[in-house]
């Protein structure tokens, strides 16, 4: 019976290696698949961005000619965001809910990473106070993965300020609160009943902020909030928050970092 008990065994063992063999194939496969993908999209938008192309639209679907290449591939592209010395350099995509882009990419496509994506109840950066931008944090480093480099002071001081295109408008954000919550907290807010409720949503998430970053903003400012997990700060329910004010560029400089 011993010999018998042994093949089971190590037929057993061979299976559960190969089903894990697989599965590991499988979400490397994956991973590179997304990250040529991702790279096919930066080379579209890079090539298409001029230098002065702006438009004060009020529409959130109209939008600059640097981005009909791309909302030809997707009419749920919004936007584009840049943070330097990271791999965030990605198109925002919006839904009707919060949902679809937890798990598709911008082709549509069911993807475990998903996308950056913005909050379906904003509508553009002309009326919305506040724009929220989610994205994951990732076992392959995209997404919004690398927003945990601000964690580290040093690196928090050195990129201050970051790059947000809408389709209208091109924006330098100058960051003022970097901050750990969770999802019971009320910091996802697109609007405030009076300049003062705005001020003092401000005025807590700078006292929140694990740094100073001395950035003023007034009630008559527009902010964009950026939003991903940290599970190493509260389990699944950990939040690692980031939040600046938006600074119209006069022009967009497409060798700029």
């Amino acid at each position: 019976m011993k010999p018998i008990i042994r093949r089971l065994i190590f037929g057993l063992f061979i299976i559960i290696f190969s089903y894990s063999s697989y599965q590991i194939f499988t979400i490397l496969n994956e991973q590179d698949v997304n990250q040529k993908k991702l790279a096919k999209i930066q080379e579209i938008y890079n090539n298409n961005k001029t230098i002065s192309e702006t438009t004060d639209v009020l529409s959130s679907r109209e939008a600059r000619t640097s981005f009909q290449e791309l909302l030809d591939i997707n009419s749920d592209i919004d936007g584009w965001i840049k943070i330097a010395d990271t791999k965030i350099d990605y198109p925002i995509l919006q839904s009707t809910d919060n949902e679809f882009y937890l798990t598709h990419n911008y082709k549509k496509e069911t993807a475990a990473t998903g996308s950056i994506f913005k909050d379906y109840r904003n509508t553009n950066e002309f009326i919305d106070k506040n724009t929220i931008i989610y994205g994951h944090y990732s076992d392959d480093q995209t997404m919004f993965t690398d927003l945990h480099q601000y964690l580290d002071k040093d690196f928090a001081q050195k990129h201050r300020v970051f790059q947000y295109d809408s389709l209208a408008l091109s924006y330098d954000i100058e960051i003022f609160s970097v901050y750990q919550t969770t999802t019971s907290e009320q910091y996802l807010l697109t609007a405030f009943s009076s300049n003062e409720a705005f001020q003092d949503y401000i005025q807590n998430a700078q006292n929140r902020s694990m740094y100073d970053f001395d950035t003023t903003v007034a009630a008559n400012d527009r902010i964009l909030t950026l939003s991903t997990c940290d599970l190493e700060f509260a389990g699944k329910k950990g939040r690692f928050v980031i939040q600046g004010k938006l600074v119209k560029k006069a022009t967009l400089d497409q060798n700029q970092e």
